[in-house]
């Protein structure tokens, strides 16, 4: 009787071992293998590159030497001898990067736009988050200054959230780029997932988000505490410009505040916007003021980056 009780006692340790590892997995595939948008649903919403201006892109790959990044490249005919390379959010595509280009297609820049790793027409992978996008950054950086014959001084480059985190950890591997714009960052992994693991799921999280982010390094080959942005900032040697709207839920504008905390304050902006906006959407929310907050920032630290905007 004795030795009954203690095997069933260890069938059920068993079990609830085995139940929070299934509950682990599955929250990690939350994290690095969640559901993204395909181009053709992001083509389907509507917004076309025409939309904002821009000519009919040419459908372009990147191999990384890893993955292939599928993307568009705007050659501009104004040619005002400069770049920009857009990195979009999480779950989403080139598309949803199209709001900002109009920012620099005006002054002439030619433009990248590309679609994540593991998102929209690129090889599908991972999410990490910038640990390996990061890398894959560099390669298109250098893709596009090899096709567009532009020096990395006269490229910048700007993300949204997920992608505004890659273009912070990226931008140590690249101190000769004109600038960085970073709109909707996040500082830390652990920090954002965390809060938004709290928000879904109040009860369980503190019981299973250790064992997913775990979980998740393990299968995605990655460090969740390496994914530091406002880390990343202390070695960043360029130009700058954090935005954040202070109504976004998303993820908290103190993650700007942290970042640019940690910045070197003589060529760092933070610029905290009051207009209402969700996340990532100040720039939709008012157009003209985020246009005069980059064209200032450009004044002040890239004054002779492109054409001069037009009055």
């Amino acid at each position: 009787m004795k030795h009954r009780g203690l095997r069933i006692a260890l069938i059920i340790i068993v079990l609830l071992i085995a139940a929070y590892a299934a509950a682990g997995w599955f929250f990690s595939s939350q994290i690095i293998d969640a559901p993204t948008q395909s181009l053709a649903d992001a083509a389907a919403e509507g917004d076309t590159p025409a939309d904002f201006g821009l000519p009919e892109p040419e459908n372009i790959t990147i191999d990384t030497g890893e993955v292939t990044l599928a993307g568009w490249l705007f050659q501009n005919p104004r040619h005002g001898d400069c770049g920009v390379m857009f990195l979009h959010g999480f779950r989403g595509t080139r598309y949803h990067v199209l709001n900002w280009a109009p920012l620099f297609w005006k002054r002439g820049c030619d433009i990248l736009a590309y679609d994540h790793r593991g998102h929209g027409d690129s090889t599908p992978a991972f999410h990490t988050y910038g640990f390996y996008e990061k890398e894959d950054a560099l390669a298109a950086l250098d893709w596009f200054a090899g096709r567009t014959g532009l020096e990395r001084p006269q490229i910048g480059v700007f993300g949204v959230s997920y992608g505004a985190a890659t273009a912070l950890q990226m931008a140590p591997l690249t101190p000769d780029i004109a600038f960085v714009g970073a709109d909707s960052a996040y500082s830390e992994l652990d920090e954002i997932l965390g809060f938004q693991a709290r928000q879904m799921f109040p009860t369980l999280t503190p019981l299973l988000l250790p064992a997913a982010l775990r979980i998740a390094e393990f299968r995605a080959h990655f460090e969740v505490r390496a994914v530091a942005p406002e880390r990343s900032i202390t070695e960043v040697r360029v130009p700058v410009l954090l935005i954040h709207s202070l109504t976004d839920e998303y993820t908290a504008p103190s993650h700007s505040e942290d970042i640019y905390a940690n910045s070197d304050h003589s060529r760092t902006e933070l610029h905290l916007t009051d207009w209402g906006a969700p996340h990532g959407r100040s720039i939709i929310t008012d157009p003209v003021a985020y246009a005069e907050i980059f064209d200032r920032f450009l004044a002040r630290f890239a004054p002779d980056f492109g054409l001069p905007p037009a009055p």
